[in-house]
């Protein structure tokens, strides 16, 4: 160990934290187009339910319609053999056969019409989520070329800061490097380093023992927390 090492890994913990910033950051921009990227995965979901379920709604529509159009010629017909109806037994039959008929045309009427306002319905729900596709296609370009050129500035930063962080390694003792590499492994972006406050560890808020703390206080040596092995500074403030 060199009597600068501590202050060059102070110097090195101040660069990782904006590093770290910079890669939330990344995240950040990344996330936006995955939002977007979700939102209209769903919209095509829905739409090809929506889709299938008005292509049922109108083949069900068609089918009542044709059923509807046989019921009411066969209506016509009885209503042209009751008019010539010759018999009170032709007049009965004739007379239930349409008390059965008209029922049956009033609910293919009404269920018809249901069937018509939920095709209107779901016509217009289609043509609301083409119309957000259509949109969100075009903000998708502008936010996807918001996004790559924010991550560009965000990783030139970083380059920017690591090559600052490798010239202060460079001027480190062997053990420092050594040290900090490992403790980046386990911490990075986290704090590497602690502060011992009030006789404990700022991180875990381990109590250091008083010869450990001395030891920290005098700089001789890089020691690490005993709890969460991050390494220990005095708080000089």
């Amino acid at each position: 160990m060199q009597n600068s090492d501590i202050s060059y890994l102070l110097e090195i913990q101040k660069l990782e934290n904006k590093i770290g910033e910079y890669v939330k950051s990344i995240d950040s921009h990344s996330s936006r187009t995955k939002t977007l990227e979700k939102q209209i995965s769903s919209k095509k979901n829905t739409l090809q339910e929506i889709e299938q379920k008005t292509k049922l709604q109108k083949s069900s529509l068609a089918e009542k319609e044709k059923e509807l159009y046989e019921l009411e010629e066969k209506r016509k017909k009885s209503d042209e053999h009751y008019k010539n109806a010759k018999s009170e037994q032709q007049v009965k039959a004739l007379e239930k056969e349409l008390k059965e008929t008209i029922p049956n045309i009033e609910r293919l009427e009404d269920e018809i019409l249901s069937l018509m306002e939920a095709i209107d319905l779901s016509e217009k729900e289609i043509a609301e989520i083409n119309s957000f596709l259509k949109g969100s296609a075009e903000s998708f370009n502008e936010v996807q070329s918001e996004v790559d050129e924010g991550i560009k500035d965000d990783k030139y930063a970083i380059e920017v800061f690591e090559k600052k962080e490798k010239d202060i390694l460079d001027g480190c003792s062997l053990e420092a490097r050594e040290l900090f590499f490992s403790l980046k492994k386990r911490f990075q972006y986290q704090g590497f380093i602690s502060l011992v406050e009030k006789g404990k560890c700022n991180k875990c808020f381990f109590t250091i023992p008083p010869l450990l703390q001395q030891t920290v206080l005098k700089g001789a040596s890089l020691e690490c927390c005993p709890g969460c092995q991050r390494l220990l500074t005095p708080d000089l403030s």
